[in-house]
């Protein structure tokens, strides 16, 4: 069935309730995963940023300045704004460290417009207690 049913509340007040459809869930929410960490490891924590806020504008229409602003805001909220020129690397080319990386996971699902609700399983999982710590604040 393409249906949910029940309610979501935040705090304890339904926020989403009754019969809702699976499309409007997936509309409104983004999931994260620890296992989630894979990016192009060429481009830079901002490029990285912009091409997810390109992909996820609203019908393509959201102007470069507008998804320039949210990039600005993720990387100074994640605490990136001083690696946002360095590339996020992977196994075979140094770039950011491994808590670096998976808070541009977090900013890389963040710059979807419509996503109202994070939902992040296990995302500390593998990191040191400080770059844990870092991502949750």
């Amino acid at each position: 069935s393409d249906e949910l049913y029940g309610t979501i509340g935040l705090n304890g007040v339904p926020i989403l309730g009754g019969k809702s459809t699976l499309q409007r869930w997936r509309r409104m929410s983004s999931y994260v995963s620890a296992s989630d960490d894979s990016h192009s490891p060429v481009l830079t924590v901002a490029e990285t940023f912009r091409f997810a806020g390109r992909c996820t504008s609203e019908d393509g229409n959201s102007s470069e300045e507008r998804i320039e602003e949210r990039v600005q805001r993720f990387l100074t909220l994640l605490g990136l704004d001083h690696v946002q020129d360095t590339v996020v690397g992977d196994e075979n080319l140094r770039g950011v460290s491994g808590g670096q990386k998976r808070r541009v996971t977090v900013g890389e699902m963040c710059m979807d417009p419509k996503a109202r609700v994070l939902c992040l399983d296990n995302i500390t999982d593998g990191l040191a207690s400080t770059d844990s710590l870092s991502l949750v604040q």
